[in-house]
């Protein structure tokens, strides 16, 4: 009987973990941001981009962010952030 009801607690246990990570896919949790501005520089996945108010930004892209071609140093950018600073999608601004 101790088994069982040990077993069933975990199963709701990891249960409730599947539910969060179904809520919030991305890790957006609402704290998402838009950066648009300047790639100042581009080392390795981390990106440097300079805002419209002058302020340095760096976002982490890597294969899971969406982006629309390749980025280099110059490039007007609108960036969907997390607020750890990963990249949803990083896309040519207009």
């Amino acid at each position: 009987m101790k088994r069982s009801i040990s077993v069933l607690a975990m199963l709701v246990a990891l249960g409730m973990i599947s539910v969060s990570y179904a809520a919030d896919p991305m890790g957006k949790s609402g704290s998402a941001q838009t950066i648009k501005g300047d790639v100042l520089k581009v080392d390795g996945e981390n990106y440097t981009i300079k805002d419209a108010s002058g302020k340095e930004v760096r976002i982490h892209v890597d294969k899971t962010t969406k982006t629309q071609g390749t980025l280099k140093v110059g490039d007007k950018v609108e960036a969907e952030t997390t607020a750890e600073g990963h990249a949803i999608s990083v896309k040519a601004a207009k």
